[in-house]
């Protein structure tokens, strides 16, 4: 069975990080290389996170120079992040 873009989303977001990437790109286009420090992973982590996100489509990426510069595909993912994590929460049991 081919996978569908809801599927492959659901996988790139299988790993937290990958999620506070998609955070980080909020307020604009950010390089590549800011992720590492601010992530504390090496930058290899980093590319092979953002390269899941763009083969899932959610984010976009445009060469400057030597430089790759990363952007959301659609500034809603993060509404619809932010709504699928609040539904969720509702629905956690108390403990």
């Amino acid at each position: 069975m081919k996978s569908t873009p809801l599927v492959r989303a659901a996988k790139a977001l299988a790993h937290p990080r990958r999620e506070r990437m998609l955070w980080m790109l909020r307020d604009g286009e950010r390089c590549g290389c800011e992720f590492a420090p601010e992530l504390g992973v090496d930058p290899s982590i980093v590319s092979r996170d953002l390269s899941a996100l763009e083969r899932a489509g959610l984010v976009l990426s445009r060469r400057d120079g030597v430089r790759v510069l990363w952007q959301l595909a659609d500034p809603a993912i993060l509404e619809l992040l932010e709504q699928l994590t609040e539904r969720i929460r509702e629905r956690e049991p108390v403990s």
